[in-house]
């Protein structure tokens, strides 16, 4: 058999690989991934396999690329099933108007002052920062700070 003959073999086999995938349950482009790396392994061997044993070999190497691939999809979708979509969503309680009232007054007039910057006239931390006359790291501080001392205020905690 000369090589055009082969070729014109190896051609017609992957065409029957990507068929058989798609039949076994291979998405079309898939399967023409897998056969293309069955030929890439078939390029890379040393040794050209004579015409009776190559259909074979890559039905087998086709095959168990594709379990390769599909065990390895599954196991990717199942790790983000688990870590990355969130299972339970907490239900948070509706803040009245009039706790949030409350608690904002619980606070200084300097806090009170930031968080209507921040919050009600939407300025930036740089713009806030500029009209305060203090650096970008002690707005960002004292509005952490806030947060956090408003936080506990809505839960019920005292705040020292």
């Amino acid at each position: 058999m000369d090589l055009q003959q082969y070729e014109h073999l190896v051609t017609q086999l992957a065409t029957e690989v990507r068929r058989y995938l798609i039949k076994r349950g291979a998405q079309p482009e898939v399967a023409a991934d897998i056969v293309q790396d069955v030929f890439v392994k078939l390029l890379e061997m040393e040794l050209v396999l004579p015409p009776e044993k190559l259909r074979p070999y890559m039905y087998r190497v086709a095959w168990s690329t594709y379990l390769d691939q599909y065990r390895r999809t599954r196991r990717y979708q199942l790790l983000v099933r688990q870590y990355l979509i969130p299972t339970a969503v907490t239900v948070v309680r509706p803040i009245d108007d009039s706790d949030l009232t409350a608690a904002l007054q619980k606070l200084s007039a300097k806090e009170q002052r930031l968080l209507v910057l921040r919050y009600d006239q939407a300025l930036s931390l740089a713009e806030i920062a500029k009209r305060l006359g203090i650096r970008l790291a002690a707005v960002k501080m004292r509005l952490y700070r806030v947060h956090r001392k408003l936080e506990k205020i809505m839960r019920g905690t005292t705040y020292e």
